[in-house]
């Protein structure tokens, strides 16, 4: 059964003038998820951090779902270029993806001036919900990410480091296992700081598992 919603566009397909404006309502959503979470994000306040008017936002998306959804289209692309970028060095398959699970697990470490990270966990409620009601669009949004995790699985197999099987799923396994430990615990420090050596020994727990899980 076909979705009752249109696929999730990436800003690089967007008309222009479009662009832009979504692009200013994107940073707008940052902005106030990071003041107040999930609550402060509202099409009104939107636009008036904006200085757009209703139509413009109406112009660029459907509603507050479109907005959230293309907000983590932008993060999560914006990740996948970031772990290109630091792993492209890296001597091995293995050590690519234990970076990359290190810095979604550690780099998940920002707070606003109160010392909660709201925008994080307000995402997180987010991603939970949207897998339920959007999951094609919401898919799309994480295909960047999968796919460069799913391009070093591949490489690691090619090579003889992993077990043989397939890098989509292996891909899949890997994130979800990351971002549900994640999501939880940005929920569990909402209202405070998270520890950073306490996010290390997990990201270091978390890589063992997975390692363990796709060795050959």
């Amino acid at each position: 059964m076909a979705s009752a919603h249109p696929q999730l566009v990436p800003l690089a397909e967007v008309a222009e003038g479009d662009r832009d404006r979504a692009r200013l309502l994107i940073g707008a959503a940052y902005d106030l998820l990071d003041e107040s979470g999930l609550e402060g994000l509202t099409i009104r306040a939107v636009l008036a951090r904006t200085g757009l008017a209703r139509r413009a936002f109406y112009e660029c998306f459907q509603g507050k779902d479109d907005l959230v959804l293309a907000v983590f289209d932008s993060s999560l692309r914006a990740a996948a270029a970031q772990f290109r970028d630091i792993t492209a060095n890296c001597s091995c398959s293995e050590e690519a993806l234990r970076l990359i699970v290190t810095n979604i697990v550690v780099g998940q470490l920002g707070y606003n001036h109160m010392g909660a990270n709201r925008r994080g966990a307000a995402l997180s409620r987010e991603h939970l919900r949207l897998a339920q009601t959007r999951p094609g669009e919401l898919q799309s949004a994480l295909q960047p990410l999968l796919d460069l995790i799913a391009g070093y699985v591949s490489s690691g197999v090619e090579k003889g480091q992993f077990r043989k099987a397939d890098s989509q799923l292996q891909a899949r396994l890997i994130y979800n296992l990351v971002s549900t430990t994640v999501h939880t615990m940005l929920l569990a420090e909402e209202a405070g700081v998270g520890d950073r050596q306490e996010r290390e020994e997990l990201a270091d727990a978390i890589w063992e598992f997975c390692r363990c899980g796709i060795l050959a």
